[in-house]
Parts: C-alpha cells; structure tokens; sequence
C-alpha cells in the first residue's frame, strides 16, 4: 500500500506502531494539514447544520459566513492543538513521560482521525438525505429527534474509538501505558476544573463587596 495513505488506515488498528513510525521518521507529517482539517469541518458542519434544520436563517451572506466560520475554525484548530499539546504534555511528564512538544501534536493529530470522519459521515448522511438535520432549541439546545439519537450514536462509536486511539497514541509517545495516558487526561482535567472553580469562587465572595460592585 501506498506509504501516503497506509498510516490513515493503519492508525485505526495499530495506533501504537503507526505513530511511532510517523515520529521516528517525519514528526510534522500532516500534523497542520489535520488541525486544520479538523477544526474546519467541526464549524462546517455546524453550520450545514444549522442551515439544513431552519433553511430560512439561510441569507444572501451565508456563503461568506460559512466561508469565515471555516477559516477561523481552521485556524482555532491549529492554535487548539498546539495549546492541548503543551497543556497535555506537562501532565505526561508528571507521570514520567518523555514525549516532546512536537511528538505530543503529532500523538493528537494523528489520532483526531476517527473525530474527522465522523463528521465527514455526518455531514455526508445529512446532505443526502439518509438521516434528518437536527434541530434546535432558541438556547441551541438540540431537539431530541429519532435522527437526532442516529446522529449521536454515529458519532459516539466514532468519539470512544478516538479516544482509545489517542491514548494509546499519547502513551506510545511517552513510552507509558494508553492507561497513564488516561490517567494524565484526568489528572488535566482535575486541575482545569478546580482552577475553574477557584476563580468562580474568588470572584464571588472572596473580593470585597465594593470590588465586585
């Protein structure tokens, strides 16, 4: 098989030996191209959506919208990815990772595959007309619909094999287990939700009264 296209078919399977094969070899090998990709078809799709579920919020601008929603999703991609990597690699080294920077946007490039084509099929089920768009509460709450429930479970399959692939991706990096891997996820989130907290909490009663009005 083509060597071009073996490891986007191959990373489902083998995610350990195709993202050492990649960073052994060539570290920034597509990495942009599918930051990019993936964070424009995430505000495409958001847009179809939004479209297909109530046509008549369709304008004479909605091309150029959707043309600026994709570009700047391009670009939130790239920057998300650079961040999470940076974010995440720190707490992988707290559990005696050694992946560097570079490997660690790799790890998560990579394995952002199965997240690509799970919108990739949802927008494709959408536009030709297998399954419904969804449609939305004025909160942009979804309406909870049989197509709906397709959507969600289409992309639930894709979304937990993802996971599985990023973690075995992140930990093969670090040479530690898929499990530390998950451990140094949790262990993020922890402490982003507590930091959250924290804040919350001093803005609401631990500044003065005259401060906070």
């Amino acid at each position: 098989m083509d060597d071009s296209i073996a490891p986007f078919l191959a990373i489902w399977i083998e995610p350990r030996k195709t993202i050492r094969r990649i960073v052994d070899s060539d570290p920034r090998r597509n990495v942009i191209a599918l930051a990019l990709i993936g964070g424009g078809l995430g505000s495409l799709e958001s847009a179809w959506f939004t479209a297909l579920g109530n046509p008549s919020s369709i304008g004479p601008l909605w091309p150029i919208g959707v043309a600026l929603r994709v570009a700047f999703g391009a670009a939130w991609g790239v920057l998300g990815l650079y961040f999470g990597a940076w974010l995440l690699g720190l707490f992988c080294r707290l559990l005696g990772g050694i992946a560097s920077s570079l490997q660690m946007r790799a790890a998560l490039a990579w394995a952002s595959i199965p997240d690509i084509t799970a919108t990739v099929l949802s927008v494709t089920a959408v536009v030709a007309g297998v399954l419904d768009p969804p449609h939305f509460h004025h909160g942009r709450m979804p309406i909870i619909t049989g197509s709906t429930v397709e959507l969600g479970l289409l992309n639930g399959v894709f979304v937990l094999w993802g996971l599985v692939v990023q973690m075995k991706c992140v930990g093969e990096v670090n040479r530690f287990s898929a499990w530390r891997a998950l451990g140094a996820v949790l262990l993020m989130a922890g402490v982003v939700v507590a930091l959250v907290l924290g804040v919350v909490f001093l803005a609401e009663f631990g500044l003065p009264h005259r401060m906070r009005h």
